[in-house]
């Protein structure tokens, strides 16, 4: 071989190498960046559960102020949101091992955490006493709470038992009791004298007649109060949905949407060829939401300006709106329809105009709704008005996150859907002796076969449970909340320090937790009344 020849070969190889030095260089380069979006941080992974526990104990509470005292002092780190920096007490741990252990047993109710709660039980057994010390502690700063920042609060209340000189007011109302929370009922115009009458005897609770303007009414809440869904559906509501559908195209031309025109959905019902059979069912429904619309120049008990105005759904920090839809004219079915209405106004009012990613733009207020007694109007039944008020539940807890929202769902009896059970964080259980409650829980949540640290094992006998459930006294609760925070342990690999670093907070999961819940800082109108 000659000289050129191999120099020519050793420039080859040379120049191989050099290119697989090369390709190897880009590759490593190339893992390593990816690793950076693949490596998980112990650490982080922990605070991220820790913070939306929607439920957690006095030892995770006393590390929380440990983590949250670290990241003060570290310098040079990236910014780090506090964990549960608002939060209030719901009660304490109680139980034989709980009591012998001592030490400190309370248990605090997330406020900063979107979630949603469902708590059942028998009538007395304190069921409306817990939905009224949740709200609390979202709408009222206080020494059982930790609340810079006041959520605002919607309650959907219905009760057929109401007479022509009162009924039963919503427990939730006396939150009106304390100075540091507004409270304001929204009634059926039909039956605006008794409710003032009924609410008479709280002080700072003022009532209101619940008015929709035209332009609180859309496509979708109109099809809505139609309880138009899927399935075999009535001749008419084909002939609605098509007129709602040419309504809706006929907004969209021009630069910007058009809103609702009630007038022009009127007058186009009215064009088409009905038959008195299908229009008497049309016209109750229309007719009971007109009942509760603006009417231009129309007066009313409340005064002129309020009447024209119409009900206003912003938002306030601390504010608890109560929808009492209590009246003789108010179907179950109706209400349902007007409280999905109401649902949608709450949370389509703030939102549109808040962008994560604007410094300028203040982030979103937080709210809860909840739904006093709700098998006084609910049902399981997925068609009808109730139906509707189910899905939009549905939906907005699988959107509460994205929402800032906590749902709070409070009945006496297993009728409403049990869906609503399936997706719901936290489940209370007050004092009941239906087989049928029993049933529905075995059913539908996802825990429940052994108390924390009571060493049971899982699968004991639904017999058993049904007996520590009937025996819960009043205030007493067992909480199934897989995901509440509720002991700490040592990470994995970690040093001897001992420090909040090395510890790893530990889950509920499929245990269950038995709570006394705590008294209210507020007036308790729930009382039973006695013969004398």
């Amino acid at each position: 071989m000659s000289s050129t020849d191999s120099s020519s070969s050793s420039g080859s190889s040379v120049s191989g190498s050099s290119t697989r030095s090369d390709s190897e260089d880009e590759d490593d380069l190339e893992l390593r960046r990816h690793l950076t979006y693949l490596t998980r941080s112990p650490d982080d992974d922990n605070r991220k559960e820790t913070a939306l526990s929607p439920v957690f104990t006095a030892p995770v509470h006393l590390y929380a102020k440990e983590v949250n005292a670290r990241d003060r002092l570290s310098r040079g780190k990236r910014h780090r949101d506090p964990l549960f920096p608002q939060h209030s007490l719901l009660g304490r741990e109680i139980g034989t091992e709980t009591d012998a252990r001592g030490g400190d047993t309370r248990v605090f109710y997330n406020v900063s955490a979107p979630c949603s709660i469902f708590i059942c039980g028998s009538q007395g057994s304190g069921k409306s006493h817990t939905l009224s010390c949740v709200l609390e502690g979202c709408l009222i700063p206080s020494d059982v709470s930790k609340l810079s920042t006041p959520l605002a609060g919607l309650v959907f209340h219905y009760d057929t038992f109401i007479s022509e000189t009162g009924g039963a007011p919503c427990e939730a109302a006396f939150l009106a009791s304390n100075s540091k929370a507004t409270v304001r009922i929204l009634c059926a115009p039909t039956n605006v004298r008794v409710i003032q009458e009924t609410y008479k005897n709280i002080p700072q609770v003022s009532v209101e007649m619940l008015l929709l303007r035209e332009e609180d009414l859309n496509t979708k809440r109109m099809m809505d109060l139609m309880a138009v869904g899927e399935g075999n559906v009535p001749l008419y509501v084909h002939v609605i949905q098509r007129i709602l559908r040419d309504m809706r195209i006929a907004q969209q031309q021009g630069d910007h949407i058009q809103p609702f025109k009630y007038a022009e959905f009127r007058r186009r019902i009215g064009q088409e060829d009905l038959t008195d059979h299908q229009l008497v069912p049309l016209n109750q429904r229309l007719d009971t939401l007109e009942s509760f619309m603006v009417k231009k120049g129309a007066g009313g008990v409340l005064g002129d300006k309020k009447r024209r105005a119409g009900t206003d759904w912003q938002p306030v920090p601390g504010q608890l709106t109560i929808v009492d839809l209590s009246c003789p004219c108010v179907t179950a079915d109706m209400a349902c329809s007007l409280f999905n209405i109401c649902l949608s106004l709450f949370l389509e009012k703030g939102q549109s105009g808040s962008n994560p990613l604007s410094a300028d733009v203040p982030p979103p207020i937080g709210r809860v709704v909840a739904l006093d007694e709700a098998h006084k109007y609910m049902t399981s039944d997925d068609s009808g008005a109730a139906g509707t008020l189910t899905n939009s539940l549905l939906a907005t807890i699988r959107l509460q996150r994205h929402l800032g929202l906590r749902v709070v769902i409070s009945t006496q009896e297993p009728t409403v859907s049990p869906k609503l059970l399936d997706l719901c964080s936290v489940t209370i259980v007050h004092r009941f002796s239906s087989p049928a409650w029993m049933k529905a829980l075995r059913d539908h949540l996802a825990g429940g076969v052994e108390e924390r640290r009571s060493g049971k094992k899982a699968g004991v006998e639904v017999a058993d449970h049904f007996d520590r459930i009937v025996k819960l006294r009043v205030g007493e609760a067992l909480m199934f909340a897989p995901n509440a925070a509720v002991s700490l342990a040592v990470e994995k690999g970690a040093g001897a320090s001992g420090g909040v670093a090395d510890m790893r907070v530990r889950r509920l999961g499929h245990e269950v937790l038995k709570i006394l819940i705590r008294e209210r800082i507020t007036t308790d109108g729930g009382g039973t009344i006695m013969a004398t």
